[in-house]
């Protein structure tokens, strides 16, 4: 087998240079579908208020489930719960919302979790157009207090 010349290993490296350019750009997700903070927020409530954290994402003209995914650091003062909001409408249930029962023990310790739900289109909650995802906290039967850390939160819309 002969050796590649060097215009061959120019040509390959170029082609293959290309296509992670592609891969990597398929990748991107619009800025709106991204929340990121970065800054301590208190909150003590029961469950639930709104954190501020939005995201928005713009369905298609046939609906289509949306998988929003929530990470972030943070302490509680007893079982609290992470829900969603979408469009304005009252937190809900997509999947888990509860913080683990192990994390319930005060003092200083930061916890970190992350919690994806997938909204169906048979909720009826999302539009045709721009639908926005607010991360909604709280204490679970009582009010808690919750310090959030660092956190994300993203939204995909299904294909």
């Amino acid at each position: 087998m002969k050796a590649l010349s060097e215009a061959g290993r120019i040509a390959m490296f170029t082609a293959v240079l290309a296509c992670l350019m592609v891969s990597n750009s398929a990748l991107a997700v619009p800025p709106n579908q991204v929340a990121l903070s970065r800054t301590a927020q208190t909150i003590t409530a029961q469950c639930c208020v709104s954190t501020g954290l939005i995201v928005k994402a713009t369905e298609p003209s046939v609906l289509v489930p949306v998988i929003v995914t929530f990470s972030g650091d943070y302490q509680l003062t007893g079982e609290s719960v992470f829900a969603l909001s979408v469009n304005g409408g009252p937190c809900t249930q997509y999947g888990g919302i509860i913080a683990p029962l192990l994390q319930h023990q005060g003092g200083n310790a930061f916890y970190n979790n992350t919690y994806q739900w997938v909204v169906p289109v048979t909720d009826g909650v999302l539009v045709h157009g721009s639908n926005t995802f607010t991360l909604c906290v709280g204490g679970n039967a009582v009010p808690q207090t919750i310090v959030l850390g660092g956190r994300t939160l993203t939204v995909q819309i299904g294909k």
